[in-house]
């Protein structure tokens, strides 16, 4: 259990969080752990355990009915000549160049390789990285892990000359289809907390299921979605 410390996303709360270290856990453990709002990176899970706050809530997208909205859709127009490829985790010095930029810059952070290689290659459950390249150029890169049930975004990154493009969002798109076409459920999207901006923007993609005393419930909106939409291919206009 970490000692109790100002919380990163609500500047008036106390975070707490539990963790374990774990090794080759296979996909069906994992999805015990996300059902249970367990998170990782490299062999350390985690969950929040805030001594007055439960607003960290488990997000994932029900991934054979995503539905774009119109801004997503101008993302993917966007992102029409971008190139993304699913393969193996391997590391290279051009994805921790990438890291470097994007943490110093996004969140004024700086980083090790050592730090980036525990948290990011060297995982506890299986995984494989995506890659987006613009005019050949990698642009950026996402780590995910296989769930019994679907795929968990573990991290995302880009360099920052590219942020025209929207690759967060067009990222999360991509990877949704991932999740359908490997004929999985679900999309974890992390941890969603309403009031701040750089965790709300997960409630974007419909329809989602929030993780709320132990049962995923699906939203309002997500609810209407799935009844009245068709399965699609989120490539379409």
């Amino acid at each position: 259990m970490s000692l109790p410390d100002t919380c990163p996303y609500l500047k008036d709360e106390v975070y707490r969080q539990e963790y374990f270290a774990g090794t080759e856990l296979d996909s069906w453990q994992f999805q015990y752990l996300l059902d249970h709002r367990w998170r990782r990176f490299g062999t350390v899970f985690f969950r929040p355990v805030c001594p007055s706050c439960r607003k960290c809530r488990s997000i994932r997208v029900f991934a054979p009915f995503f539905t774009p909205t119109k801004s997503q859709k101008r993302v993917l127009k966007r992102n029409k000549e971008t190139r993304v490829v699913f393969g193996p985790l391997k590391f290279r010095e051009e994805l921790y160049s990438i890291y470097e930029k994007h943490s110093r810059q996004k969140f004024a952070q700086e980083s090790s390789q050592d730090e980036f290689l525990r948290n990011f290659f060297n995982p506890g459950v299986p995984s494989f990285q995506s890659e987006y390249f613009i005019d050949g150029v990698l642009a950026g890169f996402g780590i995910l892990d296989i769930a019994g049930q679907g795929l968990s975004s573990v991290y995302f990154c880009y360099d920052p000359k590219y942020s025209d493009y929207s690759l967060g969002s067009f990222s999360v798109m991509e990877e949704i289809r991932e999740t359908a076409a490997r004929g999985l459920e679900y999309y974890y999207l992390g941890y969603y907390i309403e009031e701040t901006p750089r965790m709300a923007y997960k409630g974007r993609f419909h329809p989602y299921e929030l993780l709320v005393e132990g049962a995923w419930i699906p939203s309002l909106l997500s609810e209407e979605s799935v009844g009245t939409t068709q399965k699609i291919d989120i490539k379409q206009e």
